[in-house]
């Protein structure tokens, strides 16, 4: 989305890390359709909004982009003052139905340095039911060990059905893909660590070559499925990650064409909010009774997930399952 607005050293940081062409044009239509694809706003809503210091003029053809071209909302606000500035991403993102509330609150504007003049937020919010039915009469409460908090007993599915699965040595996990409704293009690819292995220890070393791995190894086969009913809504600050992945150029240097007659700028804030929901809605057939199962996934300890496009396998949703929290404090 900044890459036509940065200098020379933020554009190639974008096309190392995205593989994105040199020339400006083809990159802003690759980006176009890749959110008309993303966005249907039936399965999936993936909304971008940015804040910008009122107190400066826009530059024409960063307003030409964001609110013509890419369609993004861009609202101009006393960044210094936290109270509007979370108001106005928050309504934003209620307005438009997401299922996430309280995108940020008044401190996470607050705790900014006082020169920041740009923030952008990430909403995505996964809409669609999962393709594998689970009978609720099937659902017990099983036991699932929790990383903050005593095992706890917690909602969990039971079936069998015909998923791609496979083991990964390497990061010492289990992996089994559930595809969503059909219609989305969509899947979740669920890492389950190995006993004796922690979730951090996936999370930190994952990489796009042992994604690859996954998605040679990956075989369909019946599976004595075992999954918890769970909601995810997480923020994160996705700024050291970035960094990590050889892109953190846009928050550190000054080469972003924001503002008309001042000088160029950084990104000084980003902020992502993912939403999920899984449970017994999903849409698949049964398997036949007594069906014999080839393989055995029971997710009792914490999991990562991925919600990938099936077309091509590229990563829309990251998150885990891992913290116990309350039931009355979840809403």
């Amino acid at each position: 989305m900044f890459y036509p607005l940065a200098g020379a050293a933020v554009q190639e940081d974008f096309q190392v890390a995205f593989g994105l062409p040199e020339d400006v044009h083809a990159a802003i239509e690759q980006q176009q359709r890749l959110a008309q694809q993303l966005h249907d706003g039936q399965h999936l809503k993936a909304l971008s909004f940015v804040l910008v210091e009122e107190t400066l003029r826009l530059d024409s053809e960063f307003e030409r982009l964001f609110h013509r071209t890419f369609q993004t909302t861009v609202e101009p606000v006393d960044l210094t003052d936290d109270i509007p500035s979370a108001l106005a991403v928050n309504s934003f993102y209620q307005r438009a139905n997401t299922e996430i509330e309280d995108f940020i609150g008044e401190g996470d504007v607050f705790s900014l340095p006082p020169c920041h003049k740009l923030m952008l937020f990430s909403g995505v919010s996964v809409l669609t039911p999962l393709a594998i039915r689970f009978n609720p009469a099937d659902t017990a409460l099983e036991l699932f060990q929790f990383i903050n908090a005593p095992t706890q007993r917690v909602s969990t599915m039971h079936t069998t059905a015909f998923v791609r699965r496979c083991l990964h040595n390497e990061l010492r996990c289990k992996v089994v893909d559930m595809p969503f409704d059909a219609a989305s293009g969509l899947s979740m690819l669920v890492l389950l660590p190995y006993d004796g292995t922690e979730l951090r220890q996936i999370v930190n070393s994952i990489t796009p070559a042992h994604l690859a791995q996954i998605d040679e190894r990956l075989q369909s086969c019946w599976t004595d499925l075992k999954l918890p009913k769970f909601f995810v809504r997480e923020k994160t600050d996705p700024k050291q990650t970035l960094g990590k992945l050889g892109y953190g150029g846009v928050f550190e240097i000054d080469d972003l064409h924001v503002f008309h007659d001042s000088g160029r700028t950084r990104l000084n804030g980003f902020i992502q909010h993912c939403y999920l929901a899984v449970s017994e809605s999903g849409s698949g057939i049964p398997a036949p009774p007594d069906t014999p199962s080839e393989f055995e996934f029971h997710a009792n300890r914490p999991f990562m997930f991925l919600i990938r496009r099936t077309m091509d396998g590229n990563v829309l949703q990251v998150g885990n399952f891992s913290k116990y929290i309350d039931p009355d404090e979840q809403f």
